[in-house]
């Protein structure tokens, strides 16, 4: 029986050795919890949003180095993208997440103090989809090529000025709320028009030029443009919640 479940569902493993999923180092002691604020309710949601500014901060890297990997052909490059989220998006998203669950459920916050730690949850959860695009794209590298590989700052679909764009979004949604500045946020969909204008030129220029023999590649460039155009659509998301 063990020999026909053995076949069925797979031989288990012969290695003891720890999975990749669960080398993140942390201790969790560190972050300080405990059920009533040190010191005031301010400063412990200060230090909550001078965190997230930290991870954003890194996802925005990190997804502007996945689409310089990309359109350079730069599977090394795109290799350190996997790097980075594991040393310090992973750990950045770890932290916030046990902030934000111990503060809600375990502290005895005032309505308003509440709201700020909804919403930081909010954006910790979309910043783990952007986290986890910027990987998508990285993957991308080894298979697309561009014509413009050498060049440093070009590529033929405009993923450079899309990425700093994008990026600049998620910098202002999240500025929005740390700030409480609906400005960053407003502005955050006003740059949504450039994206938009971006992607459908690049869409479009794909379209028009794909045959048979290209068609495997441009469909891997689409891929990444779609990747950095759901980004951008993150960040109005998150910037609606602050206008």
């Amino acid at each position: 029986m063990a020999k026909l479940l053995g076949k069925i569902f797979g031989e288990s493993p012969k290695t003891s050795a720890t999975p990749t999923a669960f080398t993140i180092k942390i201790d969790p002691v560190k972050f300080n919890l405990a059920t009533k604020p040190e010191g005031t309710v301010y400063v412990q949601l200060e230090s909550l949003k001078q965190k997230l500014t930290k991870l954003s901060s890194n996802v925005e890297n990190n997804l502007m180095l996945s689409i310089r990997a990309s359109t350079k052909k730069n599977v090394e490059l795109a290799s350190s993208a996997f790097k980075f989220d594991e040393e310090y998006i992973r750990k950045g998203k770890f932290e916030v997440e046990y902030l934000t669950l111990a503060y809600a459920t375990f502290q005895n916050l005032g309505e308003g103090d509440i709201k700020s730690v909804k919403d930081a949850r909010m954006i910790l959860r979309e910043l783990e989809k952007i986290s986890q695009i910027a990987l998508n794209i990285a993957d991308k590298a080894e298979y697309v090529e561009f014509a413009n590989v050498q060049e440093l700052h070009k590529d033929e679909y405009g993923l450079k000025p899309m990425g700093d764009i994008t990026a600049e979004m998620i910098k202002k949604s999240v500025e929005a709320f740390v700030s409480g500045n609906a400005k960053h946020a407003s502005e955050t969909l006003v740059m949504m028009n450039e994206i938009q204008s971006l992607y459908d030129g690049a869409v479009a220029k794909i379209k028009t030029s794909v045959n048979d023999q290209n068609i495997t590649n441009l469909t891997g460039i689409l891929s990444v443009i779609e990747h950095v155009k759901a980004a951008a659509d993150i960040s109005c998301s998150i910037a609606t919640h602050f206008c």
